[in-house]
């Protein structure tokens, strides 16, 4: 009877994270195919601000930066990780980072899974303390 009880927990326990994820995959935010042009302003550490205009076929803006030479290819294990934007590098013992905004407001994805599409604005704020979230 225990094991019963157990198999069927396991069976419910699929079921439920297979529609998870099915969901997640319907939910996901995707980008724009074909050819788009998209503006990236990289706020460095003094203060001074460089605009990059992309034009790009990626739906996501993370291969985008890469390919624009806005950002150096550092893959982590999630991904594109920004240590490296308009040649300034963030010192991770220091604090630092690049902080990823759309028109301003915080994003709540990361760059290789932002979509993209003609006339988007980003920006890249270097940062220093992690209290800045």
């Amino acid at each position: 009877m225990q094991k019963r009880k157990t198999l069927l927990a396991v069976v419910i326990l699929v079921i439920v994270a297979a529609a998870l994820v099915l969901v997640w995959r319907l939910t996901a935010p995707t980008g724009e195919t074909g050819t788009k042009t998209v503006t990236v302003q990289v706020v460095h550490g003094d203060g001074t601000a460089k605009d990059f205009t992309l034009e790009t076929d990626e739906a996501y803006l993370g291969p985008a930066l890469v390919a624009g030479g806005v950002v150096e290819d550092n893959q982590g294990p999630y991904g594109l990780y920004i240590l490296v934007a308009d040649g300034e590098t963030a010192d991770e013992g220091a604090q630092e980072w690049w902080k990823l905004t759309q028109d301003g407001e915080m994003i709540n994805t990361s760059a290789d899974t932002t979509p993209i599409a003609d006339g988007d604005h980003f920006e890249l704020t270097f940062m220093v303390g992690y209290d800045e979230f």
